[in-house]
């Protein structure tokens, strides 16, 4: 077995949690007070203020505890935990890397946190304005540590011309690797392969940044969350009934919005993507489907080329099953205990250069310290070739980095 150390391992969807007041640096005139950003009360209290709204920040500490114990994490859950007081590494270029050379980890890709919901604010135009000031000020972040640090940048997905502007802007700054896009159907419930999202896929494409497709618990946008109404499934834990953070997204849990949301929107983008003729359109295109886990991705890719051979005019563009266009252009990301990932590694239906890992840090459910130490367990009974790709050259393939 491969040690932890004898491997290169890139961390293809790790997260930074926004500064508390670095993007206001970035705001432009007449939008400071919309930017999101944290202020503090004469008496301590923290506010997250973002697009005229202001709530306790708080319960957004959750995001942030990786590796502070049992202890942090109730104090987060019940609203003790200050946003200022999670992690430093959390939204510190510097502590990041130290952390991650505990794990052994050489590169990070990082998505945002709580600006995931980007795409749920009904002001694009402010969206827009958000999206550009935070991949400003995350290319100057990443720029600190450029060998080890790599940006995702976000885009306000309401407005798909808008969207395809800033994906042309920000191919342009430095450390910028990727765009990130929420798996729902931002335009009326419009599927992604309906031709109103052309000018993203084309602007991803000519500017040769990978989308990474990554969910979001909150009920804003068409998807599971809400069509299954699993925002209103009810609290099932004994956290304070008024929970700031949550009300302010839409939703009274977590559990069923993550569990049951996450995996039925990432199969519905693949199935409009891969099957629905994006790939076909766009075939310089590059996917990745983030935080959904992977085990149950070689069943569903058979599933889509059964539906395709037994139905190829509901499916008329096709030239390729849909699982060879997934092999040709997408990857998936499995958590590091994910039972499945050997099997998924060994299926030529997925096959470990397709496959990327998440440590997911400095979120709650982070495994830190030893997530690569778990991933190399979990990959053990692979080829040392096929531990290579998934620990990191599958990564670095996806986002260019080599």
């Amino acid at each position: 077995m491969n040690s932890a150390r004898s491997m290169s391992f890139v961390d293809a969807d790790g997260h930074v949690l926004e500064h508390p007041s670095e993007m206001l640096e970035y705001a432009p005139r007449g939008y400071r007070d919309r930017i999101w950003h944290i202020e503090t009360d004469a008496d301590g209290t923290e506010w997250c203020v973002f697009d005229d709204r202001r709530i306790r920040a708080n319960g957004m500490s959750m995001a942030g505890v990786a590796g502070m114990g049992e202890q942090a994490r109730e104090r987060a859950r019940r609203g003790e935990l200050k946003y200022t007081e999670v992690r430093p590494a959390a939204y510190s270029a510097l502590p990041r890397v130290a952390d991650m050379e505990r794990d052994g980890i050489e590169r990070s890709v990082l998505y945002p946190t709580l600006l995931l919901g980007i795409a749920g604010l009904r002001d694009a135009e402010f969206a827009a304005i958000q999206c550009r000031v935070y991949n400003d000020w995350l290319s100057d972040h990443v720029s600190d540590c450029a060998a080890r640090l790599f940006g995702v940048a976000i885009v306000p997905q309401q407005d798909i011309e808008l969207a395809a502007r800033e994906i042309r802007r920000v191919s342009r700054l430095p450390g910028i690797v990727g765009i990130m896009l929420r798996p729902n159907p931002s335009l009326d419930w419009k599927p992604m392969n309906d031709s109103a999202y052309d000018p993203l896929w084309r602007a991803a494409s000519e500017a040769n940044l990978p989308i990474g497709f990554h969910p979001y618990q909150a009920g804003d946008l068409p998807g599971a969350c809400l069509g299954l109404r699993l925002n209103e499934a009810g609290p099932i834990t004994d956290a304070p009934d008024t929970d700031d953070a949550l009300l302010a997204i839409n939703v009274d849990n977590i559990f069923y919005t993550q569990a049951i949301s996450n995996p039925l929107d990432m199969m519905n983008t693949i199935a409009f993507t891969v099957a629905g003729g994006v790939c076909e359109r766009f075939p310089d295109l590059k996917l990745v489907f983030l935080e959904a886990n992977g085990g149950w991705i070689v069943s569903w890719l058979e599933r889509l080329d059964h539906q395709h051979a037994i139905f190829p005019w509901d499916s008329p563009t096709l030239v390729m099953k849909p699982s060879e266009y997934f092999r040709r252009q997408c990857w998936i990301s499995f958590d590091p205990d994910e039972a499945l990932l050997a099997f998924s590694a060994n299926s030529p239906l997925c096959g470990a250069d397709r496959i990327v890992w998440a440590s997911d840090y400095p979120h709650a459910d982070a495994i830190f310290p030893g997530v690569t130490k778990e991933l190399s367990t979990a990959i053990a009974s692979l080829r040392p070739e096929q531990q290579a790709d998934i620990a990191g050259r599958s990564a670095l393939a996806l986002y260019g980095l080599d």
